[in-house]
């Protein structure tokens, strides 16, 4: 997957990951770091692979072919979050900003237009699930919320997030 790894090695990408470290330095749980990002990709991978909607997912986005489909649900899930410093700082929606900025980063990668246009799309609608979601919004959103070993966290009696929590067998690799 070469141009996952460009944009694991791109250097305004690796910034925005370290804005996201530096910012939750203090922060005790649910960190937005690499290891995160990488988390949801791989979950994300999972859930289209588990379902069998690969096949799916290549038509609905109108992609080139399986390793297209691949790489830019893995973008996607390395992307989801990289606004999310600058939503600690001014309260801006970190889904939306990212969107905007992974429409940068992504032709940093190689990815073409529609490829671009089908992970910003994710990316963007990831944080609030709805009836008209992307087939990869959706899968986004469900590899976010399972990427928390929340059962096992000692904040989760006080977590807002964590009332609303899908449980599956993700959590319990932890």
């Amino acid at each position: 997957m070469k141009r996952v790894e460009a944009l694991l090695t791109d250097p305004l990408y690796l910034e925005y990951i370290q804005r996201n470290t530096s910012i939750e330095e203090e922060e005790k749980f649910c960190k937005h770091d690499l290891q995160h990002m990488i988390d949801v990709a791989r979950i994300t991978y999972i859930l289209v692979l588990e379902h069998q909607d690969l096949n799916y997912y290549l038509k609905e986005a109108n992609l080139s072919g399986k390793l297209a489909a691949k790489e830019t649900i893995y973008a996607a899930g390395l992307l989801h979050d990289i606004g999310k410093w600058q939503e600690y700082r001014t309260g801006v929606d970190h889904a939306s900003l990212g969107a905007r900025l992974a429409h940068e980063l992504l032709p940093r990668a190689f990815f073409n237009d529609k490829e671009v246009e089908v992970v910003c799309q994710a990316i963007y609608e990831h944080r609030h699930i709805s009836k008209d979601m992307s087939f990869l919004g959706e899968r986004l959103h469900r590899a976010d919320n399972l990427s928390r070993a929340c059962l096992q966290c000692e904040a989760r009696h006080r977590c807002v997030k964590f009332k609303n929590k899908e449980v599956g067998a993700y959590l319990l690799v932890y």
